[in-house]
């Protein structure tokens, strides 16, 4: 939603100093987490209930395409979190091509971030009807299969984006984790790694279990032996991660030279207890990550990285399901979009040089 209410209202209508709706509305220290959590309750209302007065007023005679962040255990939240501090209103340029697009086809643009765990589904799908709801495309990384069953209930054309659902005819447009792990793996045995280990999240979602899955096919298919122990899971986010790294390093070390980073998350904790620790990268240890990473997090460390599409892919995505919401015969399409691989200096090649 592009709706923003003022602190100054919000203060007034809580009866709360201006100060105070500052402090819980930027996550900031100084206010007690029942306060916090009553703002933003209330910020979460004010904004659903002016965004469907909004809805109301405007004119689309061929209804609404909804664009839909479904958060269930927040492994996506960082990402979002950053947007919001980069774009105040909302309107990232993803976000703007999209109701461009949207809006070009006679529809009316909607995006939204549903939280499982503090939304009610109910509520999400009384407003889908509510707005004429034709078409979703779904940010589905995070969820179930059985998540989606309540959506089919709408009966109109979804395309879901980061995951695969076998039940109903709803599109997929991915990237290609397999493809993307593969060849992480092939460039650190090209440099003459073979004990390399994977630093995974403690969570499952659809695109760290293909990571994995394709983890352990390419190193069986490199035949260096079995890498299921050569997966360990350390945290779903920085800090836990951060911390379950300084106990690898005093406990799991030996004999490692590489590790594949499952995401931003990772890479970021790994790094911080790494450098803390004065581990030599890519000297005594190489890394490669998976997904982008906020500018000028890695104090200098160019981290080498296997990156995947994102602004085109759901671009495309939305496009499709226009078509789709068109034209009921377009074809169910399931599309895997290539990783590519952004060299760093995080790789020490070991066929080249010599450890002194």
């Amino acid at each position: 939603m592009f709706v923003r209410i003022k602190a100054k209202e919000i203060a007034q209508n809580l009866g709360l100093s201006q100060a105070t709706v500052s402090l819980a509305l930027n996550d900031r220290p100084g206010v007690n987490e029942k306060t916090k959590k009553r703002v933003l309750e209330y910020v979460e209302q004010q904004e659903r209930e002016l965004w469907l007065e909004q809805m109301h007023k405007r004119e689309s005679p061929n209804g609404t395409v909804l664009v839909l962040n479904y958060v269930k255990n927040g492994v996506i939240m960082g990402q979002i979190e950053q947007y919001r501090k980069q774009f105040p209103d909302g309107r990232t340029p993803l976000m703007q091509k999209m109701a461009e697009t949207v809006g070009e086809s006679g529809y009316r643009f909607q995006y939204r971030i549903f939280h499982e765990q503090t939304q009610k589904l109910e509520t999400l799908l009384g407003e889908c009807r509510q707005l004429d709801v034709r078409g979703i495309y779904i940010m589905a990384a995070e969820m179930c299969p059985g998540d989606m069953y309540p959506f089919l209930q709408l009966k109109v054309p979804i395309v879901a984006g980061d995951n695969l659902f076998e039940e109903g005819d709803i599109d997929s447009y991915l990237i290609d984790n397999k493809e993307g792990i593969s060849r992480g793996v092939r460039y650190l045995v090209d440099k003459g790694h073979s004990h390399i280990v994977y630093l995974a999240e403690n969570i499952s979602i659809f695109n760290f279990e293909e990571r994995r899955e394709a983890f352990l096919s390419e190193m069986a298919k490199r035949e260096l032996g079995d890498a299921s122990n050569r997966i360990w899971y350390l945290g779903s986010n920085v800090e836990e991660v951060y911390t379950a790294m300084l106990s690898c390093l005093d406990k799991r070390m030996k004999g490692t030279t590489a590790f594949v980073l499952e995401s931003s998350v990772v890479s970021l904790g790994v790094c911080k207890a790494l450098m803390e620790r004065q581990v030599r990268i890519p000297r005594d240890i190489s890394l490669i990550g998976f997904d982008t990473l906020p500018m000028h997090s890695l104090l200098g460390l160019e981290l080498t990285l296997i990156k995947g599409t994102h602004t085109k892919r759901h671009l495309a995505a939305v496009k499709h399901l226009v078509r789709r919401m068109e034209n009921e015969n377009e074809e169910i399409m399931k599309v895997y979009y290539r990783t590519r691989m952004i060299e760093g200096n995080s790789v020490f090649d070991k066929k080249k040089y010599i450890y002194q």
